[in-house]
């Protein structure tokens, strides 16, 4: 079987398994495989394609495996990051909150950060390689995702300081200008695709029965960790801007902004924080 034949095939299987992107998930499978790129697949579509080394990734794609798991990494920004089950795969909706964060502050003034709930890194490393004058510093629950975002920053030469912490705990007496988190924001009871409960970790999705635990827990803790002016900007679940805007406000933060995601969704709540809730 060449690869033309073999991508044919793989295609066919996939969209029968009810792929959507079937064509494009033939080709990573493919350069996977190979390894080599999308332009060597075409200028060597003749060439034998070693159809056995290839049936095991269909079946695990087949079984609903995230294609990310299966081939080891996904871009985020523009850059590959190494995923593996211990950690969330990235999505394009967070890159609106790195775009954000950048947004906010100028590009040549010095910034302290704080990632909670880094999974990948791939905030924190992408943060710290757009601003390398910012000093990032990444926080997680599990020490297997501070494994794979430390390899991360290695990889692309990132100099992000990990912590090992539940949310703020292991940081007393730090402080930084700037808290962002892409939390975990889904309810228990919420019902999500086979692709993402069966195979992405759990710890990194749900949050409580209404999926805003740890929203909780942030509006009442992170003020302690800025200063007057400091803010945070946290990636939010569908229909849940306004319920996270509410709750911060509640404990005397300032909304500041909401950024919508491509497909219009409110993604990102912005919040400032003061010490003296009457400025």
């Amino acid at each position: 079987m060449t690869v033309q034949e073999w991508l044919r095939y793989a295609e066919h299987r996939l969209r029968d398994g009810g792929i959507d992107e079937a064509r494009t998930e033939a080709i990573v499978l493919a350069r996977h495989i190979l390894r080599v790129d999308r332009s060597w697949l075409i200028a060597h579509s003749d060439r034998e394609f070693p159809e056995l080394a290839g049936e095991p990734l269909l079946l695990r794609r087949l079984n609903h495996e995230p294609l990310a798991y299966i081939v080891g990494w996904r871009e985020f920004f523009g850059r590959p990051f190494g995923v593996s089950p211990a950690v969330l795969i990235p999505r394009h909706e967070t890159e609106i909150l790195v775009e954000s964060t950048l947004a906010r502050f100028p590009a040549t003034e010095p910034v302290r950060v704080l990632d909670i709930g880094t999974g990948s890194g791939c905030i924190a490393v992408t943060l710290k390689l757009e601003r390398p004058e910012w000093e990032v510093t990444a926080v997680d629950l599990s020490e297997e995702a501070l494994a794979i975002a430390s390899a991360n920053a290695r990889f692309h030469d990132a100099n992000v300081r990990f912590v090992h912490s539940d949310l703020l705990g292991g940081l007393l007496g730090e402080e930084f200008d700037v808290i962002v988190s892409n939390p975990p924001y889904i309810g228990t009871e919420e019902p999500l695709p086979p692709m993402v409960v069966d195979h992405e970790p759990h710890v990194a999705l749900f949050a409580g029965p209404t999926g805003y635990d740890i929203f909780h827990r942030l509006a009442e803790e992170a003020g302690s960790y800025l200063p007057d002016g400091g803010v945070v900007a946290l990636e939010v679940g569908y229909l849940q801007a306004t319920g996270v805007r509410e709750l911060f406000e509640a404990q005397h933060w300032t909304h500041l902004s909401t950024d919508l995601d491509l497909a219009g969704i409110p993604r990102v709540v912005t919040l400032g924080w003061s010490h003296d809730p009457l400025l």
